[in-house]
């Protein structure tokens, strides 16, 4: 007879066969800390709706957030814009910004008469590449200003007056061995950062290749002055003084500022683009010949305010969606009546009377209203024809509106707001649970240590029982008239 224990049942029996005693302490320990690991699960189980509640509510305070920039949007559209028509855009265009008075102006313009920079070009040489001059360090300085006592004969003045523009400093840069030719005197101009640009012109003839200066902007003050310090050949071609004549270079263009007339008042510019003559408005003059007057017609409107509502009615439907959509049945906010209340808070304004004072106190008179799911929708007729009855009370409102809506999603959205203390509540419940694990999988490691044990024993206890039985089944076989089955 031997005795064999070869594993352990589900009713107490030895089941699972294992090496030496038999017992499978791995598969054992297995399915018992399975059981113990329970605990582990649940807590990852509600970490998970945690989560998912965090993620509704990332998704609830972006959408609130943009509720709030198109709020401060709307109410920043709700001082009325001005559009500007010119009854012939050929002779000049307008723009009108806010500070625009709704009115006609007349403007002439002289198409001669329009701001332009000086233009000089010098006697033409056989090469671009060729040395001029002995390459002795030579300084070249440019001076812009205005030029009195004109207009040139042939390009040349006789002893006019240069009066340097005190807002501009001249400019220094060196001629030498390493730049004296046509193109590096060109390159070096260009690098000086001296309100003239540099260029070469080729006319194809003898002498083609000519160096040509152009000031880099507009109006009587930016004509050039320019004196040579150095090499006699570098200052024969590149000095240029309008008091001293003859001059080594041509001017082709003089620097001018432009001239016209709004309602008959004579106004000069430095730049064709003007933005004081008519209070709000910017005009730019353009290059048509003759002398031309056109009406410019200043309009208040009502673009800004038809956008930046629309802008308002998208941004709610989408904070709508995504609070409908976190608090309805069976979704991971069910049930939160601090989410439920922002919703509530911000209908309240957008369905209520404004104070404004004015004929127009409810969104509802602009064609913006509720639909049967809550979301809103805009009647953009209804609203056009609010604007052209009365654009003043229609600012008033949304200027009424955009700032309550900016205060309350403000608030929402504020450290102190309920996004931020529910988002601050979850969090910890969240680092709650994570110490709750830490703590747990402590537990579980000892737990696991001491089954281990248990069950070597066990293993060391079957193993000597079954040895014992070995002997036992031997010396009872070797009696006399003993026989096995």
């Amino acid at each position: 007879m031997a005795l064999t224990l070869p594993g352990i049942s589900s009713t107490g029996t030895l089941s699972a066969p294992g090496v030496g005693s038999g017992l499978d302490i791995k598969g054992l320990v297995s399915q018992l800390m399975a059981v113990e690991q329970q605990p582990l699960t649940q807590l990852a189980t509600q970490e998970a709706k945690y989560q998912a509640k965090l993620s509704s509510l990332g998704a609830i305070k972006g959408a609130l957030a943009s509720l709030q920039s198109a709020a401060q949007a709307l109410a920043t559209a709700s001082t009325a814009s001005y559009s500007a028509s010119v009854s012939d855009s050929s002779v000049l265009s307008a723009t009108a910004g806010s500070s625009a008075v709704a009115g006609n102006y007349s403007v002439s313009v002289d198409g001669s008469k329009l701001a332009q920079g000086q233009k000089l070009v010098a006697p033409g040489k056989a090469s671009t590449s060729a040395a001029i001059g002995t390459g002795a360090s030579t300084t070249l300085t440019i001076t812009l200003g205005t030029i009195t006592g004109g207009p040139p004969v042939s390009g040349q003045y006789a002893n006019a007056d240069f009066t340097a523009d005190p807002a501009r400093t001249p400019v220094s840069l060196t001629i030498d061995a390493g730049n004296n030719t046509l193109a590096g005197i060109r390159d070096a101009i260009n690098a000086a950062n001296a309100g003239v640009s540099a260029s070469i012109i080729n006319d194809g003839g003898g002498l083609p290749y000519h160096l040509a200066l152009t000031s880099n902007d507009t109006g009587a003050a930016s004509s050039m002055k320019l004196s040579v310090s150095g090499d006699a050949d570098i200052g024969a071609l590149l000095g240029y003084d309008p008091h001293a004549a003859p001059q080594t270079f041509s001017e082709t263009q003089s620097a001018q500022n432009a001239q016209f007339t709004v309602d008959g008042v004579a106004i000069t510019s430095a730049t064709n683009t003007v933005t004081d003559a008519i209070p709000g408005v910017s005009l730019t003059l353009a290059n048509r010949p003759g002398i031309n007057t056109v009406t410019v017609a200043l309009a208040r409107t009502g673009g800004s305010l038809n956008s930046a509502l629309g802008s308002l009615v998208s941004a709610y439907n989408a904070a709508n969606a995504a609070i409908t959509g976190a608090t309805a049945k069976g979704a991971v906010m069910q049930g939160e009546g601090g989410v439920v209340s922002l919703q509530r808070q911000i209908r309240a304004i957008l369905g209520g009377t404004q104070p404004t004072g004015g004929a127009y106190t409810t969104l509802s008179q602009l064609g913006v209203g509720f639909q049967a799911d809550g979301s809103l929708k805009l009647d953009s007729l209804k609203l056009g024809a609010a604007l052209s009855a009365n654009i003043g009370a229609v600012s008033s409102l949304a200027a009424a509106i955009g700032a309550a809506l900016k205060s309350a999603a403000d608030g929402m959205l504020g450290a102190a707001g309920p996004i931020t203390s529910k988002t601050d509540s979850i969090n910890r419940s969240i680092t709650d649970i994570g110490a709750r694990r830490a703590h747990l999988q402590d537990r579980l490691a000892a737990v696991q240590a001491r089954y281990q044990k248990q069950f070597s024993g066990l293993e060391t206890l079957i193993s000597s029982m079954n040895k014992t039985s070995q002997y036992l089944t031997q010396q009872l076989a070797s009696l006399p008239g003993f026989t096995t089955k």
